[in-house]
């Protein structure tokens, strides 16, 4: 077997236990805040729902550019692939960027459309708000993922994944329960990690 080449097995676990983490990070939120009120955790889990809706774009676009990269890599012209990978960047910058300022500047217009309860607004729309601003960092994290996945460098992502999580929940206890920040604090925790 070439020195390069990867089993299988050393492929899947690291992007499964990433791909796992990832998926914990608005749980944990979720989790953390049931301490402070089921209001909070309403309006969360809600905010959380547009959020995850945003990060599948980003990891479609993200699966188109690493299946043109593949291919190129595969015919031994890795200077065509780091040109899908520039491409990719620049459209989910973009992407991120424009869907930052809208997340940001019309969070309560998108959940009084998709109606929330009254209830959960005003906690909703500080999460979408702040989490939201940080959406362009989701629109790069699965680009630069992809990339590495496609060298075959996942544990990379996996340690950033894990780290990221490591930092949400330290961050989380810190902004919850000594400052009392509530859900700004785990947004802002959240949009850090």
């Amino acid at each position: 077997m070439n020195p390069n080449q990867k089993r299988l097995h050393q492929l899947f676990f690291p992007i499964f236990f990433e791909i796992l983490c990832m998926m914990l990070a608005g749980m944990l939120d979720t989790l953390m805040l049931s301490s402070e009120s089921d209001q909070a955790v309403g309006a969360v889990g809600t905010a959380n729902t547009y959020i995850g809706i945003f990060v599948i774009m980003f990891s479609v676009i993200s699966a188109g550019m690493v299946a043109v990269m593949t291919q190129y890599i595969g015919a031994g012209r890795p200077g065509v692939a780091h040109q899908a990978l520039r491409l990719g960047l620049i459209f989910n910058l973009a992407a991120g960027v424009v869907i930052s300022a809208a997340l940001f500047f019309f969070a309560e217009p998108i959940l009084v459309t998709v109606g929330i309860a009254p209830l959960l607004r005003h906690d909703a729309v500080t999460y979408l708000q702040v989490v939201g601003l940080f959406c362009v960092c989701n629109a790069l994290t699965p680009i630069v993922s992809s990339y590495l996945r496609a060298f075959g460098h996942t544990s990379p992502t996996l340690t950033a994944t894990m780290v990221a999580n490591g930092v949400n929940l330290a961050l989380n206890a810190v902004f919850l329960f000594v400052c009392r920040w509530g859900v700004w604090g785990v947004a802002l925790a959240t949009g850090i990690s």
